[in-house]
């Protein structure tokens, strides 16, 4: 899920899930773990006080219906459906032993939906909201040094509009070194995205670097809301996690570049070396696919039928279908968004550095990285768990209230049993590398930093400099004359090795009236959430947005100057002409 990605690629396979007729329901404030086939336990379900409880792992015998998965298609990062319970968003989760899909639980009947539109929390008559988990609560802040403490545009005591918690009025998800005017400009236009009508949204994060340092950052609205009482809310925070769709993208396309810049991958080589079988398309049998195809999404690989690859099947009996593949382009001459391409580069990496690719990632680049996330839900502790951000939409109409989406509550825990049983090497794609990360916005700005900073993150080398460059470089553009991509689709006109382009001239471009401002990085969409990571080539200037769900469908929310959503020109043009303008 890049730049440009996800949600506008309704591609070959969009088809809807249908919603169920019991919506799903979510426990009070912190979430209980339910491990799969469990049934949610009654405590969860009773509301007896407004104080969240523990995260506590409880288990049945009753098991969960389940329906046959739907195929989806889309632009972002899809993964495999277990229950056609809710609608589908354009890119989909891939219910995984590392990452399951959304379940159906019992529940009661839905209440109105007290904290569809977000408000201030500057009524002071409201009952007590409940604060952040414990670690967000305890968490020691960074004394500001006295360039911010002089640069800070409000007090402690204040609140901003569009915070409805106090801890977000702290040090680390607010703060400001613009100037109070640009602040206030820039803090009204992100207010207004909160609430739940039209272009709205329930939480946001944004993180803004000018110049290699970090100039703002906000975090406002909800991770997760109560559809029973809105004292049970809870508020995004800059170490709340978020699955990032095809965001996700980039770190697993950094581990796989580690190995290319060890000698142990040739981004030229046929990749049926590596994966132990003969990757061909059937229709063009004498071409050898590469991972630059892979990377940069000219594979002639197409997520059909299913943009995923069954847990019980192998990535060889899957590729083996003639399906798959593209019938009239040929390997490395026509671009197509396809998540499948990175369920086997994960597995490429898992045969070659002989390790899983959950535990290659958080060992070699999430750690490196100081990040705090996963592409297994079990690798999460307790208190992680609290600190999860759940992804809505709004699927009854405008008018009512958000329904979630992902990571809704209880959690559900992957099977470990699978896991156990899980040979590396023979479909990565459980993982859901193509968009199952779950990660902070915090840590997300980590990432950002690193590429800005040519493969360096404080001192410690991720990637070559060299190699920073390589995937900055566009592989594949877009010419009408040719038609060589699926244009109307993707949404893109230039793409990297696993990195979009922006130009500020074509139709994807960042900001209207802003010829000169191009954008390098990777948007996400899927199932409501919508994000991006980007940055100005040969600058140090770049940002990150991130929101979890919105109200109004995609169809709806058509870019109003450009091919991407209205969602993301609200933030990119926010970001752009305050902080960044001519």
């Amino acid at each position: 899920m890049f730049p440009f990605l996800c949600n506008k690629t309704l591609g070959l396979f969009a088809a809807v899930l249908v919603l169920s007729a019991s919506p799903v329901f979510a426990a009070p404030a912190a979430p209980a773990v339910r491990t799969p086939g469990s049934t949610v336990p009654t405590g969860a379900l009773k509301q007896t006080s407004q104080q969240h409880p523990a995260v506590t792992s409880q288990s049945t015998a009753t098991t969960q219906p389940t329906a046959t998965p739907q195929p989806q298609s889309t632009k972002s990062e899809a993964s495999q459906p277990t229950v056609t319970t809710q609608p589908a968003p354009t890119d989909t989760a891939q219910p995984s032993p590392a990452t399951p899909a959304p379940s159906q639980k019992q529940t009661v009947q839905p209440m109105p939906a007290a904290s569809a539109t977000v408000k201030p929390a500057a009524d002071k008559t409201a009952p007590p909201r409940p604060t952040a988990p414990p670690a967000v609560a305890t968490k020691e802040t960074k004394k500001p040094d006295a360039t911010d403490n002089a640069n800070r545009v409000k007090s402690k005591s204040a609140v901003t509009a569009g915070h409805p918690f106090r801890i977000q009025d702290k040090e680390e998800n607010y703060k400001s070194r613009l100037s109070k005017s640009v602040t206030q400009r820039l803090d009204a236009a992100l207010s207004d995205m909160i609430g739940g009508t039209g272009e709205k949204v329930p939480g946001l994060a944004v993180i803004v670097f000018k110049d290699g340092k970090e100039v703002y950052r906000n975090m406002m609205g909800n991770r997760f809301l109560s559809p029973r009482n809105k004292n049970w809310n809870l508020p995004v925070t800059s170490d709340s996690f978020f699955r990032v769709a095809s965001i996700s993208k980039m770190f697993t396309a950094t581990g796989y570049m580690q190995l290319v810049e060890q000698g142990k991958i040739d981004l030229d080589e046929d990749v049926s070396r590596y994966l132990g079988f003969t990757l061909r398309n059937p229709n063009y049998p004498n071409k050898a696919i590469t991972s630059r195809m892979l990377l940069s999404h000219t594979s002639s690989i197409r997520d059909y039928p299913t943009p995923y690859v069954p847990f019980k099947s192998s990535v060889q009996s899957f590729f083996k279908t003639e399906n798959c593949w593209t019938k009239s382009s040929v390997p490395g001459a026509y671009f197509s968004y396809s998540n499948l391409n990175f369920v086997l580069l994960a597995t490429i990496l898992e045969r070659i550095s002989g390790q899983r690719f959950d535990k290659y990632i958080t060992k070699n680049v999430l750690k490196p990285l100081d990040c705090k996330g996963s592409f297994n839900l079990r690798d999460f502790s307790s208190s992680d768990l609290q600190k999860m951000g759940t992804i809505y939409r709004k699927t009854k109409g405008e008018s009512g209230r958000y329904y979630a989406q992902i990571d809704d509550r209880p959690i559900e825990l992957p099977d470990a049993s699978r896991l156990a049983s899980y040979r590396p090497g023979t479909n990565a794609g459980i993982f859901s590398p193509q968009g199952g990360l779950r990660i902070t916005p915090e840590s997300l700005s980590h990432l950002l930093q690193m590429m800005m900073n040519r493969g360096n993150y404080n001192g410690k080398q991720i990637l070559k400099s060299d190699t920073v460059k390589l995937m900055e470089t566009q592989v594949w553009k877009y010419n009408p004359a040719r038609r060589n991509g699926d244009f109307e689709n993707d949404s893109i006109e230039s793409y990297g090795l696993a990195l979009q382009y922006f130009s500020g001239t074509g139709a994807t471009r960042p900001a209207p009236n802003r010829p000169d401002f191009h954008l390098i990085g990777h948007l996400g969409e899927a199932y409501g959430f919508i994000g991006g990571v980007m940055w100005q080539p040969g600058t140090k200037n770049g940002f990150l947005f991130l929101q979890n769900g919105f109200a109004t469908p995609y169809k709806q929310n058509k870019g109003r100057y450009s091919k991407n959503f209205r969602w993301e020109e609200n933030f990119m043009k926010a970001i752009i002409e305050n902080v960044f303008p001519k």
